[in-house]
């Protein structure tokens, strides 16, 4: 039995961790890609002190699902030292995620209909509300206020960043205009534009600097962090260069605010069954990278766990050997 999985916005996948085991309290796992491989992770253009840093896996998969099949992965996680929830809950004493938490403003379709849930945008919405139903949120699926594991925050509406709103996003730039230029009639559209983006990128802010801290202050043992940040928009249909565009690179130093304040970063790294390998190598290297750049210059000592899905998100299939080399583990057996 398969199970369906959803790239982005439903289920998140398999974490690994790069992180020096001396400033660990955990047991040292063996890395892997996933219940079919147990290999040692060994790219030396990911980390260059891969000799020095061994590789944690976290288990962020529902295959809690299974148990009415009487398919069971606990004992494979084990065999592969994958750190799993114990179990094999989808919420439990290792990781959570938490997909779209709280009362977040969003632009939701129900059938033909758009309905705007707490404002629609960040300007708009009711942040108390919002706070509220996070905080219960958290202490319904993570009930343990001792829990000192990993935890997401997966929000994915809309970004912090204005211009960063483009594609099936880009209503959030729409609405934003569209509510400026009811307030003031008399406006430029340049004055209106402007003014969009200055009141959408101080309310996101606030939204997602409040949220963050409500979870750390919830569960003060546990490290915190946002999915998918920080954003690199490299090799896409319209930039099919490794590196993250220039324009990206400021966006994400003007994010400061948020890296800061996260303990974890959390750059996904899901690959396309379209790209060739050599650019599959470029889209992990380039999102590394730029995340490696922003945790030096930052106040204090971040972890890198990267996102890794082991299917192709445009495809069915699952990766094959050579995609799960690009993706930073090793085909030789342990």
């Amino acid at each position: 039995m398969l199970l369906k999985f959803f790239a982005i916005l439903s289920v998140a996948t398999p974490a690994f961790e790069y992180e020096d085991y001396q400033n660990s309290n955990e047991i040292p796992p063996v890395s892997t890609s996933g219940p079919k491989f147990g290999f040692p992770f060994r790219p030396p253009s990911l980390i260059n002190e891969a000799s020095t840093k061994l590789t944690k896996v976290y288990w962020n998969t529902p295959t809690f699902q299974c148990d009415y099949h009487k398919l069971n992965f606990s004992g494979l996680a084990e065999k592969y030292k994958i750190i799993m929830n114990k179990d094999d809950r989808f919420h439990g004493n290792a990781i959570n995620i938490l997909y779209d938490p709280g009362n977040f403003p969003a632009v939701l379709k129900n059938g033909t209909r758009t309905v705007l849930r707490n404002g629609g945008v960040p300007q708009e919405g009711n942040l108390t509300d919002h706070l509220i139903i996070f905080e219960k949120l958290v202490q319904q699926l993570i009930p343990d206020e001792s829990f000192s594991g990993i935890g997401i925050i997966d929000f994915e509406s809309w970004r912090p960043v204005f211009r960063q709103n483009f594609g099936a996003l880009s209503e959030y730039k729409v609405l934003s205009f569209d509510i400026e230029k009811r307030r003031h009639p008399i406006w430029t559209n340049a004055w209106l534009q402007k003014e969009a983006k200055k009141r959408f990128e101080a309310a996101a802010k606030q939204f997602m600097e409040e949220t963050l801290l409500v979870a750390k202050l919830t569960r003060p043992y546990a490290t915190w962090g946002y999915y998918a940040y920080p954003y690199c928009f490299n090799m896409s249909p319209s930039n099919r260069r490794g590196p993250c565009p220039k324009e990206a690179v400021v966006e994400n130093d003007s994010l400061e605010w948020l890296f800061n304040l996260e303990d974890n970063l959390y750059p996904s790294l899901y690959l396309s069954n379209k790209d060739s390998i050599k650019d599959k190598v470029k889209m992990v290297e380039g999102r590394i990278e730029e995340t490696k750049r922003i945790v030096k210059h930052l106040e204090k000592h971040k972890n890198i766990m990267p996102y890794f899905w082991y299917k192709y998100h445009d495809a069915k299939d699952f990766l094959s050997k050579v995609s799960v080399d690009v993706d930073g583990f090793s085909t030789t057996p342990r």
